[in-house]
Parts: structure tokens; C-alpha cells; sequence
């Protein structure tokens, strides 16, 4: 049965709208069932852990084809997989990211449930090459899903018709690397992070009708790639919301501040995670890198950079300029975080970057500092190392630039850029272990996740990674799973869900 939603943005909105959506016979299940899924970005409460058996599952995994339930095309877009019930939705984009396209899939077979499409406001020209319309990932209750693009606005869909329940349109903000903030559920609200244009703030929404329950303003916060997390600490819950050089909490009933904690990383892509007892957040950006880290983190892999070549400004020129003409062409470079990121250097966008183009890259800095702190439960107000911040670290080669940290069995894992795993204690921030390769270089922007005993690593090329949790590192697997991999991958009822470059697919034990 197909149905036409045609009218709905028009009223609305004031603006088309293009559905396509099919009767679904599945049922659905929320967390008042006792079946969350994978509810959101990183999973039940967003700290990405599965907590049942692998039931080997993973030592199988790019091993045994049996194992693969159904595979699937999955648009163009990095949102991470949402589930409940039978569904699983992700966003897409179609017309070189002009139409924006969410999609509730049925995850018995892989089918589609139902559709629906916008058109939206889309940045041009990116100054990554991971940067994509589609990269905020929805969020569920169960029995309504949220939508979000940064070209559009909020998007609530009823789970098991697809029937949209309302909208709301944003100004279009332009960001060089695409929108990264995930909505967020709490209490039957929708909380949306808009930072970066002249109303930067916290939006609570009812879930119901769209109304704005409250707001919190974050006067002069620029765009950052984080999302929100759900604190559910032993004295209260908190809304935890890194910003520009800062970490801010709020109390996600009314959105008053609650602490701060500042002079942190000036551009974090890091979500914040935590236990119990503490929160963890640890980012990393080049502007807060010395020249040697700068230049090692934008030309990983097998190249050597000495403190010499880091501070030479013709370095790169000599190394890469391959026919001379002191100029440097994208395919000169080797695959690196340079050249993934060429069009942020190439400022008046004629395909080169120029000695001047470059020395940007030499003398870039900001306020601030790439750090990592745990923060103790309970405390208010601007908090300092010994003050509400339990420990930190500040080992840049360890600090994670995309992927979040994990936490399980006590201990903190961070996952680097080039394959480089730091495992620390996370009562006490002591090493132990790390930070080390993993034999897999590379850009990484998963985030790990946890299932079980195991912890599941997803490098951009497409490799899988499995290690152990003991207190060595311990690679247990290494599987190709066929094409890039920017999303993090969803657990739910044995089957685990990756979201590739172009495919979705679903791997588990076959009855």
C-alpha cells in the first residue's frame, strides 16, 4: 500500500515534501515493553555497550557468509543504524545530498517499511570528504522516531505506519564538515543541540505536538560535532553537551546549568560517556596539536615526520610535489587525513594547495587544549582538576579526534586516528596500556563498541577489529567487511548491524 504524504510540509512547513511509505505487518517495541533496541547514537543510555554474549558471532565474522542475514543498499550518508522492534532506520541523501531521505527498514529481511523524502539546504562544496548531509542519527521511543538534518530541521515519524506526526524547519547553517549533533529523548522531549549561528542553544521539544518545552542559550559557542549524552549519574540525571574550549551540564528538566569545565578542546567531534560515578570526555583537535603531532595526525600510516620536517614549512612540498611546480594536487598525496580534508586547505578552491594555502596548516591555533577529564558525580559550578574533575589526561597521541571513548569493565578505551588504542583505568586515569597500534592504520570514525567481553573496532578502510578485554592488548580478530565503514555499528538480539560506505547489512546466527 502506498500513500502519498504530500500535504503535510506544505500546511506546515510551508515547504514539499516527498513520501513514499508501505504498510508494515511488524509490531513494535519500546522501553515500556522491556525491549529498547538501539534506541539512538550509541545504543541503550549512549554508552555503546551490548552486554549479552557474542555467542560467536564475532569469530566468525568476514569469515562464514551463513552468518550474513541480509544485506542491503543504504543511500549515500553516516548516520549510525536506531532500532526498535522490527525496525531499524537510517537517513540518506539522494540528488548530491539535495533530497534527504529517511528510511525505516524491517530488520527481519532488510526490506523497506517505509520512506520519506525532503529537500533540504546542503553546504556545496565540504571541506572533508567524510562530511555528508545525512550524518545525525535518529533517535526512537519506541513508538515515535526523530529525524534531524542540519540542512532541514526535526522530522517526527510514527514507528510502525511511518506516519509523520510533525516537523520543524531550522535556518540553514553552513558547516564546512556537515552537522554531527544526534537529538536526543528525555522525558518525552526532543533535545536538539543548535549551536553556531546567532541563536546558538539547547531546544527541548514535546515529543507529541513539537512544542518547545524549554531552551538553554549558549551565547558565542561555535559549531561542534559532538552530541549530547544522558548522564544517569548516582546523584541525578544531566544533560552533558560539549562546546567550543568547554564541557557544559545541564539539568534536562528545565535546562538550567548546572557545571562547566573549560579550557578543553576548541573543536570537538567526541561525545561524552559515563558511568555511576563519572564522566568522561576526552577530544582532540589540530588547532590545539604542537607542529610535530599536527603533522604526524594529518599524514598518518607509514610516513615518518621528524621535528625537523614538522616545522619546515616546504616539508610537504619537497615530499609530495611529484612533477615540481611547487604547487600540490590531491592525488599527489598519499591517503592521509591531508588528503581527506584537502578542500579545507585549498581556500580559493582551484584544486591546489600553494605555500601560502599550506602555511595556514603550519600556524593554526586556538584557545584551549586537547585533553581528556573524568568528572565526579554531584558537583556544580566551574569545576578544576581536584574540584569535581577526578583525574586527567593529556597524552595527545591517545586522544580520539571522531570516536567516542568506551567504557566497560572498569576500564576506558580511546581509539586514535593511524589504529592507536590507550587503555586506562577509569577510576584512577592510570595506563594500562597503550597507547599502541593495532596493525591498522588509517582514519577511524566509529566509535567502539562493546558486546560482551569484547570490544569491536571500525576503521575506515572497511577492516573490523576485535579485541579482547584483558589487560593487554589483545587483537582477536581482524575481518574485511567490504567497503568503508563511517557509521557505528547498532547490537540487538544476537545480530549486529553495519552501516557501510553503500550497504547496510545484518550478521548473526541463523536459526
Amino acid at each position: 500500500m502506498i500513500r502519498l504524504f504530500t500535504s503535510f510540509f506544505q500546511s506546515l512547513l510551508a515547504f514539499a515534501v516527498m513520501t513514499v511509505a508501505f504498510a508494515h505487518p511488524g509490531t513494535t517495541h519500546g522501553e515500556e515493553s522491556g525491549a529498547p533496541g538501539w534506541p539512538g547514537f550509541l545504543g541503550p543510555g549512549g554508552i555503546a555497550v551490548a552486554p549479552a554474549s557474542d555467542a560467536g558471532v564475532l569469530a566468525e565474522l568476514g569469515k562464514n557468509e551463513q552468518n550474513v542475514l541480509w544485506k542491503v543498499e543504504s543511500g549515500s550518508g553516516r548516520s549510525s543504524p536506531c532500532v526498535t522492534g522490527d525496525f531499524l532506520f537510517l537517513t540518506s541523501t539522494e540528488e548530491a545530498g539535495q533530497l534527504l531521505v529517511m528510511t525505516a527498514y524491517d530488520r527481519r529481511d532488510g526490506s523497506i517499511a517505509w520512506q520519506h523524502k525532503v529537500k533540504g539546504e546542503v553546504e556545496k562544496s565540504y571541506a572533508h570528504k567524510a562530511a555528508n548531509p545525512a550524518q545525525p542519527t535518529a533517535c526512537t521511543d519506541g513508538k515515535r522516531v526523530v529525524f534531524y538534518f542540519g540542512g532541514y530541521g526535526l522530522i517526527v515519524c510514527d514507528v510502525p505506519s511511518g506516519k509523520v506526526i510533525w516537523g520543524k524547519r531550522f535556518p540553514d547553517t553552513s558547516q564546512m564538515f556537515g552537522t554531527g549533533d544526534s537529538p536526543l529523548l528525555f522525558d518525552g522531549g526532543v533535545i536538539l543541540v543548535r549551536d553556531g549561528g546567532k541563536d546558538s542553544a539547547i531546544h527541548c521539544f514535546d515529543i507529541t505536538d513539537g512544542k518547545l518545552k524549554w531552551k538553554s542559550v549558549r551565547p558565542g559557542l561555535r559549531h561542534t560535532y559532538s552530541s549530547p549524552f544522558l548522564w544517569n549519574n548516582r546523584e541525578r540525571k544531566e544533560l552533558v553537551v560539549p562546546g567550543t574550549n568547554s564541557l557544559l551540564s545541564y539539568d534536562p528538566k528545565d535546562g538550567r546549568k548546572l557545571w562547566s569545565v573549560d579550557g578543553l578542546c576548541v573543536f570537538p567531534c567526541t561525545t561524552p560517556v559515563g558511568d555511576s560515578e563519572r564522566l568522561y570526555f576526552a577530544a582532540w583537535a589540530t588547532p590545539n596539536a604542537d607542529g610535530v603531532e599536527r603533522a604526524r595526525q594529518n599524514f598518518w600510516g607509514d610516513i615518518e615526520i621528524s621535528e625537523e620536517n614538522a616545522n619546515d614549512p616546504q616539508w610537504v612540498f619537497k615530499k609530495f610535489d611529484v612533477n615540481g611546480d611547487g604547487k600540490i594536487a590531491e592525488a599527489e598525496l598519499p591517503e592521509s587525513r591531508g588528503r581527506d580534508a584537502f578542500n579545507f586547505l585549498d581556500a580559493n578552491r582551484d584544486g591546489f594547495w600553494d605555500s601560502k594555502e599550506y602555511q595556514v596548516l603550519q600556524n593554526m591555533s586556538a584557545p584551549g587544549k586537547n585533553l581528556m577529564v573524568a568528572v565526579e558525580a554531584g558537583h556544580e559550578g566551574e569545576l578544576k582538576e581536584g574540584e569535581g574533575i577526578a583525574w586527567v589526561y593529556s597524552k595527545g597521541k591517545a586522544l580520539p579526534y571522531v570516536p567516542s571513548p568506551l567504557i566497560v569493565g572498569g576500564k576506558v578505551y580511546l581509539l586514535k586516528s593511524g589504529g592507536v588504542i590507550t587503555c586506562l583505568d577509569a577510576a584512577t586515569g592510570k595506563t594500562i596500556y597503550g597507547p599502541k597500534r593495532n596493525g591498522v592504520s588509517g582514519e577511524y570514525y566509529a566509535s567502539p563498541v562493546a558486546w560482551g567481553d569484547k570490544v569491536i573496532l571500525c576503521a575506515q578502510r572497511g577492516v573490523v577489529l576485535i579485541l579482547g578485554s584483558g589487560d593487554e592488548m589483545k587483537v582477536l580478530g581482524e575481518n574485511q567487511i567490504g567497503d568503508e565503514i563511517y557509521a557505528t555499528p547498532a547490537i540487538v538480539d544476537g545480530v549486529i548491524y553495519f552501516r557501510t560506505d553503500k550497504h547496510l547489512l545484518a550478521i548473526g546466527k541463523k536459526d
